[in-house]
């Protein structure tokens, strides 16, 4: 599929980044913010993605594309009614289905174009974070499972996927909708953005290699709990 949507170049990153100012909307540095980059797509599937909390400031979390880019989707987290609790109230439309390669998950391969999908669910995690989301959101046990079968390894050269077939976020619900709506422009645009944000870490990486992720995450979730409301929240949230 040809890129309808080419991805504006990025920015170029700075050396340091200390007393770095950092957009509260895709919770990036300003100088790699992203929310200039990404051209929006009118995917017809409603998109829900259900966050692990851990996940939201994470540096090179992946669902912050999905929510700027994708017009019919959401970000959801948890609504904690007691300490750690996991679950999260969502509203979806009859027919959604679960992303999730279960036991006797349907390949969307096989969909047929005129079935489609009106709603995708799209768990937001490593691995371990989408297993305790299931199991802590009971209600996700009743819809049905659809899976991919990737053709190609994850892009997601920074965070290593536990299987072969394992891909980031973003890549997961970019297949899908390529293979639910394979008529809808700019779904590439996306991946492009991907890509740049993935370089840009690499070399941000290679320039502060004493900067662990987690540690630039746990940062910019206290910068955005000082500003309190004045910060940009997470669709649903």
């Amino acid at each position: 599929m040809p890129q309808q949507n080419p991805t504006p170049p990025a920015p170029e990153p700075l050396a340091g980044q200390e007393g770095r100012e950092t957009c509260y909307s895709c919770f990036k540095p300003r100088p790699l913010c992203l929310c200039g980059r990404v051209r929006p797509v009118a995917n017809r599937t409603r998109v829900t993605i259900l966050q692990h909390p851990r996940e939201r400031f994470h540096a090179i979390g992946t669902a912050r594309i999905a929510r700027l880019g994708l017009a019919n989707s959401e970000v959801l987290l948890p609504r904690a009614v007691a300490p750690r609790s996991l679950r999260i109230p969502v509203k979806l439309a009859p027919g959604s289905a679960l992303l999730f390669p279960g036991a006797g998950a349907r390949d969307l391969a096989e969909f047929e174009p005129e079935e489609g999908l009106p709603g995708l669910v799209v768990l937001d995690g490593t691995w371990s974070q989408a297993r305790s989301l299931l199991r802590e959101n009971p209600d996700l046990g009743s819809l049905p499972q659809v899976r991919l079968n990737p053709t190609a390894p994850s892009r997601y050269r920074i965070r290593k996927e536990p299987r072969g077939g394992y891909v980031s976020t973003i890549e997961a619900i970019v297949q899908a909708l390529q293979l639910i709506e394979p008529e809808t422009p700019g779904l590439d645009g996306l991946m492009g953005v991907f890509e740049t944000m993935i370089d840009e870490q690499i070399v941000y990486a290679n320039r502060n290699p004493r900067r662990p992720l987690r540690k630039m995450a746990r940062r910019t979730q206290r910068a955005q709990e000082r500003l309190g409301g004045q910060a940009s929240r997470l669709d649903g949230v």
